[in-house]
């Protein structure tokens, strides 16, 4: 199979998509992680759970986002593993690639995991 052109993985745009896939969704993570500790008083007060939906919703959106950045980028790197080789921007590309597809599976399923309780547990509980 050819070599993409060096373009295709090594301009700014495919620096930042690459970074994006790769740490994309632990950020995504840890903010509505923060986010919904934030919530908690809140929503107490309000009475609802309508906050935490819409955080934990929006948290899954932008991690399937960054996951599809990360096939993106798997896609123009060639679809092929990293291998033991010599470093360069095809490598890293493909490093980058096959890290961010696992985080974000990972923290995807983390977060749909979350997001479980705040259906049953009320934020009121101490």
């Amino acid at each position: 199979m050819p070599e993409p052109t060096n373009t295709a993985y090594a301009s700014p745009r495919a620096l930042l998509t690459q970074w994006a896939g790769a740490v994309g969704a632990p950020l995504v993570w840890l903010a509505q992680f923060e986010v919904n500790y934030a919530l908690v008083p809140r929503a107490c007060a309000a009475g609802s759970r309508l906050p935490f939906h819409l955080v934990f919703f929006l948290a899954l959106v932008l991690i399937a986002g960054t996951g599809l950045a990360a096939w993106r980028t798997w896609q123009v790197a060639g679809k092929e593993l990293p291998e033991n080789g010599p470093g360069g921007p095809l490598g890293r590309s493909r490093l980058l690639a096959v890290v961010g597809l696992a985080s974000s599976a990972l923290f995807f399923l983390l977060t749909l995991a979350q997001w479980l309780p705040a259906f049953s547990v009320d934020p009121c509980v101490q």
